[in-house]
């Protein structure tokens, strides 16, 4: 879902994987994007004929681009670029300590590198570079989305300067910008490929980020993991946190399966903080009582004697349920708060005490027990629970208080 399909003249064409492979005006101006067994970009071809290709690292890593039989090789620190090289031109760039706003960047090698300074806005986004003489050699300006509207160069230079927002890199033989795990399109503020961390993304997994003039996406995984979130970092707050000792043991390159695994780790403990987010908001109880994380004792307690997961006081009787990861969980709350605006009911009916309640579908959204009249000590498992239930306050209807898996 949420594929562009149609903007002006222009025609958009995807894989069964969502991956956007043709771009059409009219009959004869078509581009065509290829990609490789982990969705990633190998290879353009513009309307104009044009045809570029690109090759990555173990890690994912945009390591060469060769345009028109030239190539470009990139080297990386990290998840920062740090350098680039071609037979025409080399370049550095030095960054703002455990951000990825630029510092500075040198044009050339060894003796013969030149030094000139970023001037950036609230995002971090290059508005303007400087020579060690003060003058502006390098000068742009954006609309929301990103997309270049003014470029002006001066102080005798004609300097390519390829970063933009943060992470993001410039390929002028496609206009598109390279940020890490994906593409992006500038000029309708989408990327060509759904984000890799899946039901994490949100529902919309082509947008740039909720907010664009105030959020940034370094990684291109659309929200962020880790504690700063999409916010626009200024610097590391706690240097004590960078300490450690370096032991000298080389990173080995991750296979597909590492590279898969990790991908579900960050898309796991970005649900979780969009999921305390979404409780703490709306002062919700479906963590402490629903959420994976729960012990499978503390579960099997509840539907015996109806032990409460939060306070450990017996309470009334009650089937037991968690969802299978945050990412389940993460689904049901996005679900049932932006059913309104898509233009689907709200509820599908009341429990007991009146309160509006939603039911849906989700296959495999969780596990849980319930209690077992012939034998109390025994409730029974179902490991297997294929929907999910969001209660919402019967005094404000649009306040949600709990999510928990159904049978």
């Amino acid at each position: 879902g949420n594929r562009l399909l149609k903007e002006g003249d222009r025609h958009y064409d995807y894989d069964a994987f969502g991956n956007l492979i043709r771009e059409r005006r009219g009959q004869a101006l078509v581009s065509a994007y290829r990609y490789d067994s982990q969705h990633r970009l190998i290879g353009v071809t513009t309307a104009d004929g044009r045809e570029t290709s690109y090759r990555y690292d173990a890690f994912g890593r945009r390591i060469s681009k060769t345009v028109d039989g030239l190539t470009t090789e990139f080297f990386w620190q990290g998840d920062q670029l740090v350098a680039e090289n071609s037979p025409r031109h080399h370049r550095s760039y030095v960054y703002e300590p455990g951000t990825f706003r630029p510092l500075a960047m040198l044009d050339g090698e060894g003796p013969d590198a030149r030094p000139f300074y970023y001037h950036l806005d609230h995002l971090g986004t290059p508005q303007e570079l400087t020579n060690p003489a003060g003058q502006i050699v390098w000068s742009a300006r954006y609309n929301g989305y990103g997309q270049l509207t003014e470029l002006n160069h001066g102080g005798g230079e004609q300097l390519e300067q390829p970063l933009r927002f943060q992470g993001q890199y410039f390929d002028p033989e496609s206009g598109l910008h390279y940020n890490r795990h994906r593409y992006y399109n500038p000029g309708t503020g989408r990327y060509l490929t759904p984000d890799p961390s899946k039901l994490a993304g949100g529902l919309n997994g082509y947008r740039y980020t909720l907010n664009p003039t105030g959020w940034v996406d370094p990684l291109g995984l659309v929200d962020c993991p880790g504690k700063g979130g999409c916010r626009p970092a200024v610097g590391e707050q706690d240097p004590a946190a960078k300490i450690g000792v370096d032991e000298g043991e080389p990173r080995l390159p991750m296979t597909a399966e590492q590279r898969r695994a990790r991908i579900q780790e960050l898309s796991e403990d970005n649900a979780k903080r969009r999921v305390v987010e979404v409780e703490e908001k709306y002062d919700m109880h479906t963590i402490d009582k629903h959420g994976p994380h729960i012990p499978d004792i503390v579960l099997r307690q509840r539907a015996i004697d109806g032990t409460d997961p939060i306070s450990g006081a017996p309470g009334r009787l009650n089937k037991s349920s968690q969802f299978r990861s945050w990412r389940m969980q993460l689904h049901a709350l996005n679900e049932a708060l932006t059913r309104k605006a898509r233009g689907l009911p709200s509820h599908t009916g009341f429990d007991r005490a009146g309160n509006p309640i939603l039911r849906i579908e989700m296959p495999g959204a969780g596990r849980g027990y319930k209690p077992n009249r012939r034998d109390s000590q025994s409730p029974m498992l179902n490991e297997n629970m294929n929907g999910a239930e969001i209660k919402f306050d019967k005094e404000q209807t649009d306040r949600p208080f709990t999510a928990f898996p159904i049978d």
